[in-house]
């Protein structure tokens, strides 16, 4: 087992399987697999694709960075609460748009 640093990711010593064709992934194929990646829920070939796509795109490493991040600035977000007065402020601000939209 290795430590891709660039992918941030924990390589097992499985072997790289031998795919029959070369498919390239580009970044639109990666953002997509990006969940199924994560969870390891992807065939070895796909994430030996996929692994090669995004040591050459830092556009989509900085998006999983990014994605990973995610669940942790939520929860974070989540457990802030907001002050009195600006929950109040922005109660009055929200009733008032809905009273004239109306």
């Amino acid at each position: 087992m290795k430590r891709d640093e660039a992918l941030g990711i924990i390589e097992r010593n499985e072997g790289a399987p031998q795919p029959a064709e070369v498919r390239m992934y580009n970044c639109k194929d990666s953002i997509n697999l990006l969940l199924q990646f994560l969870d390891g829920e992807m065939s070895p070939e796909d994430t030996q694709h996929l692994r090669e796509h995004l040591r050459g795109c830092s556009p989509c490493v900085d998006f999983l960075r990014t994605y990973r991040a995610t669940p942790g600035l939520c929860k974070k977000a989540l457990v802030a609460k907001m002050p009195k007065e600006v929950s109040e402020k922005l109660t009055e601000f929200l009733r008032s748009k809905i009273k004239s939209a109306s």
